[in-house]
């Protein structure tokens, strides 16, 4: 069967418009990927079965130059219970520390700190110390910058904070 000639016209004329349609959509789509900025190095925190996702409390970039602040997360890690962090490799490829803060049953604050090679953990398990029991307050995980400071210590660019009690 063959269709009048208005009507194959009409079909084309659709046909090519889709296609031209379909074109755009994908040009959009490439440019919009091309200029997304990479999603900031998120951390997953574990303690007495429940699981969260750590964004940045403060990144910056490798110079210092641009700075994005975020906020301290939550999570309650009961006394005597471990907390156990998994980083991404952009921290984990990199030096950096952990910094551990304790309360005492007296109520002192005890902080103790850890500093970690380039690629020597992607995973730390963050023990209480149960005797005396001291309660896990907070942690934070800080990577350091291109820039030193007067006593030629890199400042800190990337800082991941957990508050647990």
């Amino acid at each position: 069967m063959k269709l009048p000639f208005a009507i194959s016209r009409r079909l084309a004329a659709l046909a090519a418009a889709l296609f031209v349609v379909a074109v755009a959509f994908i040009v959009v789509m490439v440019v919009i990927i091309r200029g997304a900025k990479p999603p900031l190095p998120q951390i997953t925190a574990y303690a007495h079965g429940k699981a969260i996702t750590v964004s940045p409390y403060q990144y910056c970039t490798f110079n210092l130059a641009d700075c994005k602040q975020g906020s301290i997360a939550q999570l309650d890690v009961p006394a005597g219970y471990p907390l156990q962090l998994s980083l991404p490799s952009e921290i984990s490829k990199a030096p950096w520390r952990i910094i551990m803060s304790y309360v005492r049953p007296d109520g002192a604050m005890i902080i103790k700190e850890r500093y970690y090679a380039s690629n020597e953990a992607s995973a730390v398990t963050v023990e209480s110390d149960t005797n005396p029991a001291w309660q896990l307050a907070g942690v934070e995980i800080q990577i350091p910058s291109a820039v030193v400071d007067e006593s030629g210590i890199p400042r800190v660019r990337g800082i991941w904070s957990i508050k647990t009690a």
